[in-house]
């Protein structure tokens, strides 16, 4: 797991430590490395996204199933 963590960008790899190893809110890390708490959010969320993708290309972790497409909205 430590491996594949350390493939993700460094960004990505930071907030990812921060928020979900050693427990700093987004408000906290957006002032530690002065970005935006946003910024955070969506470093954070990508991280997730990218760390799982890595999982499942080193059959560590199986896909997760397609949701079902028939709940979008036809104008969605």
């Amino acid at each position: 797991m430590v491996e594949c963590i350390r493939l993700l960008p460094i960004g990505y790899r930071t907030v990812l430590n921060l928020y979900a190893i050693e427990g700093y809110s987004h408000k906290e890390i957006a002032n530690i490395l002065e970005i935006e708490e946003s910024t955070s959010r969506s470093q954070y969320t990508r991280a997730k996204m990218m760390l799982e993708d890595i999982l499942v290309k080193k059959s560590i972790m199986q896909p997760k199933k397609e949701k079902s497409k028939w709940l979008v909205p036809v104008n969605g």
